[in-house]
């Protein structure tokens, strides 16, 4: 039979050890991951919005390299600096956010004119 033997293979010790920084840089990457995926789809789809109602390129420009130094900051020198707690995560964290209301700001400027103001 195929499997008969994976519980004594699984508690054997000729498996690999991972210490807890294995663990513990995975964890990080998986965090990482999760707030790339929670923050960046919203910025993204603000600077598309920006783009189709006429933004200035230079602007988008601009503010999208910002955003990418906004993210680089917040992983490279917040959550995989030692403990998670560089300056880089909150300069990051506050930045990305900022970055979002004001392009949101700039959308909304552009289509003034539709409201009537």
């Amino acid at each position: 039979m195929i499997g008969t033997d994976t519980s004594k293979k699984a508690s054997s010790d000729s498996k690999p050890k991972s210490g807890q920084s294995d663990g513990h840089a995975l964890l990080v990457n998986a965090r990482c991951h999760g707030n790339f995926i929670e923050n960046v789809p919203l910025a993204l789809l603000v600077a598309s919005i920006v783009e189709m109602n006429g933004g200035d390129r230079q602007v988008l420009t601009g503010s999208l390299a910002a955003l990418l130094f906004f993210r680089i900051a917040h992983v490279e020198l917040g959550l995989k600096a030692e403990r998670a707690l560089g300056w880089g995560r909150s300069v990051g964290y506050f930045g990305t956010l900022s970055w979002v209301l004001g392009m949101s700001t700039y959308a909304a400027w552009l289509v003034k004119s539709y409201w009537g103001l």
